[in-house]
């Protein structure tokens, strides 16, 4: 067969490497990218060790770079291998925990986590992928088109075909959309699927080199409290409405920075930001004086902030999670399917784990395009789909207190729902769910489809747990009959946290009590007052949740 790869990104380099190891299933993997020359928006990111195991099974050589190397060098990727993560206090203290999965034996074993900048991890993916090159006569070669901007998308029972804005064409028995947050792929196949919506959450980032985080002052002429210099750390310093984090990438030769803050104001990315753009240190440096008030760690941030070379700005935006990946002979991969914000430092590994798990498919049911995608859609959607869900609470604005409910539920699991970098004490500790995981092993039929993040049907300590939980749940005294009609208009007129109406599958529900006794707390209310809430509520609970829900149902909602 011959695949056909939609983004010469992260996802898409790594899906082609990944489908040459399919058995033998394919005899040639194109891969169209829209750019002229490969480039990579941003500063770091990192691979945690659940992407980068995948990283060495195909070679993808994370670490080997020269980190004084050129800027853009097609080469190893140059990581940085850090010793622990520190959580700088607001009373100054730091709370710092090593990084137990960068031990010796496990780096040996490809794992660890790396990190990186963007365009080194981008390099060295090109490396691999130019190994395969079809002048290098190996089976399966792989070729990237670059300026090739797709306008259209047909398939039949045998074929699917891309057609692009120059007028050429690529036709395939498998096509791969992986063309990122705005995919055109989605677009043409699932036009209506959830839209991006504003998180109140606006970011900087930006990198420092070596010598200039040594020589940082503050703004009084003294040294930093904590100047990352001295730790060869991933530093953050968080209160409930602003985010710093910094972590060294290139091998410790460049400092990333990244700021974000609470703002609820969204009238400045009215339109569709392609990418970060460019921005001044004093608008960086205002923003932070404001959003950090009179915390003394401030001043610390603002040092870094100043220092940043070349700083950029992104207003923030989500999506609810898509019903369906897949369609026919096509589907989608990474972003394009799972787009999520970056606060768990799991974007990049989602998207190999994606493509080691499409890799899987094909292995195991050959050309059988149907069964292959269909399997790949049921293994990864409900864990991909948990990550980008969870990534949304570590903005402190949004998420609330965990209820005695969910704490219980957690405790259940022993899960750890909450990334490596954030040490606060929750019900959950085991996070080898998160970094253990092999995205390869998708055993030998297609599984059930599980509803979302929080289906546990699968295991029976949280489903107890969940029952438990059930026996309590608040009714309310003057339960609602669900037998009004609800216009727009009349929904934006409850849109606040205190008054609170949501929309679940077309139906509009009063949770402006309920949200208190819900037993995950009141997330819905803050994130989803007067919108539809559908995705991150109503398809993840169980059908004895839904039944409870009648008691708040006003009605539905007709225009």
């Amino acid at each position: 067969m011959r695949a056909v790869v939609i983004g010469a990104g992260m996802g898409g380099l790594f899906a082609a490497l990944a489908l040459r190891e399919a058995g033998g299933a394919f005899e040639s993997v194109d891969v169209y990218e829209q750019t002229r020359t490969p480039a990579a928006a941003g500063a770091g990111l990192n691979i945690p060790p659940n992407g980068a195991r995948l990283c060495h099974w195909l070679g993808i050589d994370l670490d080997g770079g020269d980190p004084k190397g050129p800027h853009g060098a097609i080469d190893g990727g140059r990581a940085a291998i850090l010793e622990a993560t520190c959580n700088v206090m607001p009373d100054g203290t730091v709370s710092r925990k090593p990084i137990g999965y960068n031990a010796s034996e496990k780096i040996a074993q490809g794992g660890g986590f790396h990190h990186m900048h963007r365009l080194d991890l981008l390099m060295c993916l090109y490396k691999r992928v130019l190994e395969f090159a079809p002048e290098s006569g190996v089976r399966c070669p792989i070729r990237v088109h670059m300026n090739k901007r797709l306008a259209a998308l047909s398939q039949d029972a045998d074929s699917v075909t891309a057609r692009f804005e120059d007028g050429s064409s690529a036709t395939g028995e498998v096509l791969v959309g992986a063309d990122g947050v705005n995919s055109k792929v989605l677009d043409l196949i699932w036009p209506d699927a959830p839209p991006k919506r504003w998180t109140e959450v606006v970011c900087y980032r930006g990198l420092i080199p070596r010598e200039r985080v040594a020589a940082l002052r503050k703004a009084d002429g003294s040294s930093l409290d904590h100047n990352p210099i001295d730790s060869y750390s991933m530093d953050t310093r968080k209160n409930k409405f602003a985010w710093a984090m910094s972590y060294w990438v290139r091998g410790g030769e460049l400092l990333n920075v990244w700021l974000g803050y609470y703002e609820p104001d969204q009238s400045e990315f009215q339109s569709d930001w392609g990418d970060w753009r460019p921005v001044d240190h004093a608008e960086i440096q205002a923003n932070v004086h404001k959003a950090f008030g009179d915390d003394a760690r401030k001043h610390d941030i603002l040092a870094l902030a100043g220092a940043m070379e070349k700083p950029t700005k992104w207003g923030l935006y989500d999506r609810d999670a898509f019903e369906q990946w897949q369609d026919g002979r096509i589907c989608l991969l990474g972003d394009a399917a799972h787009p999520m914000l970056p606060t768990y430092g799991q974007g990049a590994a989602q998207s190999f784990e994606d493509g080691a798990a499409l890799s899987s498919a094909f292995a195991l049911h050959g050309t059988d395009v149907y069964s292959a995608l269909l399997h790949y859609e049921r293994v990864r959607h409900y864990r991909a789909t948990r990550f980008q869900f969870a990534s949304k609470f570590a903005f402190k604005h949004l998420e609330p207190e965990d209820s005695p409910e969910r704490r219980q539920i957690l405790k259940a699991l022993n899960e750890r729902d909450y990334p490596i970098f954030d040490h606060e004490q929750r019900a959950g500790d085991d996070d080898s769910w998160i970094y253990e995981f092999d995205a390869r092993r998708i055993g030998d039929k297609v599984p059930l489809r599980k509803l979302g993040p929080w289906d546990f049907r699968s295991r029976e300590a949280a489903m107890q747990a969940r029952r438990d939980v059930a026996k309590s749940l608040w009714t309310p005294p003057n339960p609602l009959e669900g037998d009004r009609q609800v216009t727009r208009a009349e929904l934006a007129q409850h849109a606040s946290f205190d008054d609170c109406w949501v929309v679940i599958k077309g139906k509009v529900y009063d949770i402006s009590e309920w949200k208190d006794h819900h037993p995950g707390g009141p997330f819905v209310a803050r994130m989803f007052a007067g919108k539809d809430a559908t995705a991150e509520f109503g398809d993840f609970h169980s059908m004895l949740a839904e039944r409870h829900m009648a008691h708040f149902c006003v009605g539905d909602l007709v225009d």
